[in-house]
């Protein structure tokens, strides 16, 4: 069960067999349903979540009731609100399972002891949340460019999820309609594109 966290935090730094011992103590294992959440809005965040199996979905309901999805979580992915658990704050967000998942939890006040115990988890952390930083800066301007180019750089980084997510959820992270996304999908597959 924990192959794939340890394997993951290998490519950015090593821990030893203690400290990977100490680590997995510290994980939760749960399962989630289909539609089932992991934290709605108004909660506060207490974990940050690793997804072993399944997709997540993290999203903001408007007040018009439109969602808005910020991100997808697939296996050996991060998914979390931090500002929620940096703040003590509720959570505009909500994190749903569009598949049933099996997710790691690590609670907030826990990691951060870890992170003194274990020094190479807290560069491993750092590494992974400046990856996420990196993404969020890209997808902001990415949400500036044309609707084509937003459904063209998606599909060029993540084709391989398509098939996983909803054609609603994939229109609502591009911040475009179902019906344009079909009309950039089926442009796409024209002869000479």
């Amino acid at each position: 069960m924990y192959a794939p966290i340890l394997a993951h935090i290998a490519k950015y730094v090593t821990l030893n067999d203690q400290e990977q011992e100490i680590f997995c103590a510290a994980l939760l294992h749960k399962r989630f349903r289909k539609h089932q959440y992991l934290l709605q809005e108004g909660e506060q965040c207490q974990y940050d979540h690793f997804v072993l199996k399944g997709c997540l979905r993290q999203y903001e309901v408007s007040e018009d009731g439109k969602e808005n999805v910020v991100q997808f979580g697939f296996e050996n992915w991060w998914m979390t609100d931090w500002h929620s658990m940096l703040t003590n704050t509720p959570s505009v967000y909500n994190i749903d399972a569009l598949e049933d998942a099996e997710v790691l939890l690590i609670e907030r006040g826990l990691l951060e002891q870890l992170f003194k115990e274990i020094p190479p988890l807290e560069v491993y952390f750092r590494k992974i949340l400046l990856q996420a930083f990196s993404a969020l800066q890209r997808r902001i301007l990415y949400l500036q460019k044309p609707a084509d180019e937003r459904y063209a750089d998606f599909f060029s980084r993540y084709a391989y999820f398509e098939q996983r997510l909803s054609q609603q959820h994939i229109a609502s992270y591009l911040g475009i309609t179902r019906e344009t996304l079909s009309r950039l999908k089926s442009q796409q597959m024209k002869p000479g594109k």
